[in-house]
């Protein structure tokens, strides 16, 4: 989507640099490596065009039911749209490069995570509390099916949200995302573990695919659909109920236009309750030596146990 995809951009950028690791450090001209090279290739020839497939084929899901089709949008939005799925992923392998250099590895994590959190709050909250209701509203799956309005994805429910993700996995914008899926996951699993090896590597150890491999792999989906989409849930949950003491209302409501927008109130929910919910986050999984931080080990060169030094592989 529009709207998240700068975010998810910036989190393939962040997780290129953390599988680099060290091997960044040592650079000079990080920037100018070729780590940096097949980064921007990624970003440019696989990223940027799976957004643009589903921009093209569903321009109303793809920018959050903000479009009515491709032709009305802005043709500075669309070129924007394609620029920062490049920019965004330099600036989060620029972020990562920098606290690589200085060896946080555990806050190079948490910065390619990061990318994740803003891309699912955004899912699942949005600008109006009804991100979750637009993401699963397609109006490909039915001919003619109109505009998306408040409510028309799931009924606001849990029910109806359970209804709706079940019917969204074999909709049309189900198929095109699967689609980009197989083309855009390999390559970038490829260079996460190629990268990641030759970085432990340089510590003494080797990686076997299929064991280590494994383990790398669960852990960022882990990583990304447990802690980063857990977050991203816990922050909305805080913020709506924040804005509900502020007297933001209910959001269907709200957007049909049955209540006050209360707009000044509804902006007041996301300063207060987005950094209340973070910092609580903070200090009970995600600070050093926590949950997460060892959920990561895989992922964090300055956790993983080395070889005593008579059995670390000799060079030249």
């Amino acid at each position: 989507m529009v709207q998240v995809d700068v975010f998810w951009a910036y989190g393939f950028g962040a997780s290129l640099a953390l599988a680099a690791g060290p091997k960044l450090a040592t650079m000079k001209k990080p920037l100018e490596s070729r780590y940096m090279v097949w980064t921007v290739l990624f970003l440019a020839l696989i990223w940027s065009p799976t957004g643009m497939l589903l921009l093209l084929r569903h321009p109303s899901w793809e920018t959050m039911q903000a479009a009515e089709n491709f032709s009305s949008m802005n043709e500075f939005l669309v070129l924007a749209f394609g620029i920062t799925n490049v920019t965004q992923g330099i600036l989060g392998f620029w972020v990562g490069c920098k606290l690589i250099q200085n060896k946080q590895y555990y806050l190079a994590n948490l910065n390619w995570m990061l990318g994740y959190f803003g891309m699912f709050f955004i899912l699942v909250y949005g600008w109006d509390g009804l991100g979750y209701d637009r993401f699963f509203y397609d109006r490909d799956m039915l001919s003619g099916a109109p505009a998306w309005t408040p409510g028309a994805g799931t009924g606001a429910t849990i029910m109806g949200t359970a209804l709706a993700a079940w019917k969204f996995m074999t909709s049309s914008v189900a198929m095109t995302l699967y689609l980009d899926g197989l083309y855009l996951l390999p390559p970038f699993a490829a260079l996460m573990f190629i990268w990641h090896r030759d970085a432990v590597a340089e510590q003494g150890r080797k990686l076997a695919f299929w064991r280590d491999g494994t383990v790398l792999l669960a852990a960022y989906l882990v990583a990304v659909f447990v802690v980063s989409l857990g977050a991203a849930i816990f922050s909305a949950v805080v913020v709506n109920y924040v804005g509900a003491v502020l007297g933001v209302g209910e959001h269907v409501a709200r957007g049909l236009g049955t209540i006050p927008a209360t707009t000044s109130a509804h902006i007041a929910s996301y300063v207060v309750g987005l950094p209340l919910a973070l910092a609580v986050l903070w200090f009970t999984v995600l600070k050093p030596g926590g949950l997460v931080n060892r959920a990561l080990t895989p992922w964090c060169l300055d956790r993983i146990s080395t070889p005593s030094s008579s059995s670390r592989i000799k060079t030249n």
